[in-house]
């Protein structure tokens, strides 16, 4: 095997330069702040400590005990925006008690969100203080002894570093190995670190499964109210929209067959007359009725499935539109309805407020997923704050477990990404 040096340095180029890489340095970035941190970590500690040993004597030390709640959840504040500056971090937020009374303050300041951010300053008050001065003598020592072949020289003859002499070049050529040995290990060694203090940091700052069932009943309250709303809103429209229109063409309908009804004998050509105009009000009649049921559940979808009632739908929109609905296998009657559903609704709104020429509908499997995006080429700038057309959706999409996204930039184009459960 053939010795071959330029591979060699090649790959000791690749190590260093994967050393000294970005991430490398945000990761000692991260470990350095936490040791400078510490000694903050440990002052609601000895704040608590003092006042729960203080709080008997005459109750001296009760003020701190609150106190040092603040501090921790301070500190916790401080150390999520940390994380999130330097490694882009967005730690879920644990569910925060509402309410200005007493009971509501008090469950702020003793609670369990309060209890966990008094745990993690102790936590990392030992966290820093050990892996950043693990961190800190690595470098430290490894700086120092990977400059010794140059500094042995410079130094007295008779120097000695830990009882050895260092002005000895074999000495020095040694302890420089080493010295990049350990800078070396310190380096590579703060990407694991640094991975597991986010971990330590999400796991006890983050949301935890109290908090995902807390969020989730409270979201499905909202949105069970708004749908509430929404539902008794639609029935006034339809109530409206019946007696306003077909229930009045109706009307017409029968009072013209009555009037033909009394003209029969006496006049045939007058009754034919009549006949014909409550044949042509009730063919109104019945195209204001499919007016009115628009958006509600179509028969097509029942019988034949997703793909021939969204043909349908884009079949009718003034847009034009390019649809892809394929799937082996249809998902179950909900699903299928809310898909439905929003596609119907999304298209009616590019209609109206988008100014798009084009849209395009996309539907299909993705594992245990009905997915479905919706793009137009529009003006975009959708803001849900102004409206409750996004709101709605989410609210309906919601309760089936499912997610919505969507990015509308002011000048387009508008997309909206749907998923919802196969088998919902």
């Amino acid at each position: 095997m053939r010795f071959r040096p330029p591979r060699i340095r090649a790959a000791l180029y690749r190590v260093g330069r994967g050393l000294l890489a970005r991430d490398t340095r945000d990761d000692q970035l991260q470990l350095l702040t936490t040791l400078a941190l510490t000694p903050l970590y440990v002052m609601p500690l000895i704040l608590f400590t003092l006042g729960a040993g203080l709080t008997p004597l005459l109750l001296l030390g009760l003020p701190l005990l609150p106190l040092s709640m603040k501090l921790a959840n301070w500190i916790a504040r401080l150390d999520r925006q940390r994380l999130f500056l330097l490694r882009d971090l967005d730690i879920d937020m644990p569910v925060a008690v509402s309410g200005n009374g007493w009971k509501e303050r008090l469950e702020r300041l003793f609670g369990r969100r309060a209890w966990r951010e008094l745990g993690f300053t102790v936590v990392m008050s030992f966290w820093g203080l050990g892996v950043g001065g693990l961190m800190v003598s690595l470098l430290a020592a490894g700086l120092l002894l990977a400059l010794l072949p140059l500094l042995g020289p410079l130094l007295p003859d008779g120097s000695s570093l830990l009882g050895v002499d260092v002005g000895s070049l074999a000495v020095a050529v040694s302890g420089g190995a080493v010295g990049l040995g350990l800078l070396a290990a310190g380096l590579w060694l703060g990407g694991p670190l640094a991975r597991t203090e986010s971990t330590l940091v999400a796991r006890m700052l983050g949301a935890n499964r109290v908090d995902h069932l807390v969020r989730r009943m409270t979201d499905l309250e909202d949105s069970r109210s708004r749908m509430v709303d929404a539902a008794e809103l639609e029935r006034q429209r339809i109530e409206r929209d019946l007696h306003d229109g077909a229930q009045q063409r109706l009307l017409s309908v029968a009072m013209s067959l009555g009037r033909a009804k009394t003209r029969f004998d006496r006049d045939p050509d007058k009754a034919r007359e009549l006949m014909l105009a409550a044949h042509e009000e009730a063919k109104a009649a019945m195209q204001e009725l499919r007016d009115v049921t628009r958006g509600l559940h179509p028969a097509i979808l029942t019988e034949q499935g997703i793909e021939p009632a969204l043909a349908t739908i884009a079949a009718r929109c003034p847009v034009s539109i390019d649809l892809s609905a394929r799937m082996q296998e249809r998902p179950s009657p909900r699903a299928e309805a809310v898909a439905y559903y929003v596609v119907s609704e999304l298209l009616t709104n590019i209609t109206k407020h988008a100014a798009a020429d084009r849209a395009t509908v996309r539907v299909f499997r993705e594992e245990q997923l009905l997915r479905l995006t919706v793009t137009d080429d529009g003006i975009g700038g959708v803001d849900p704050a102004r409206g409750s057309g996004i709101r709605g959706l989410r609210d309906r999409i919601r309760a089936v477990d499912g997610h919505l996204t969507f990015s509308s930039p002011a000048g387009g184009p508008t997309v909206v990404d749907v998923t919802l459960p196969w088998k919902a």
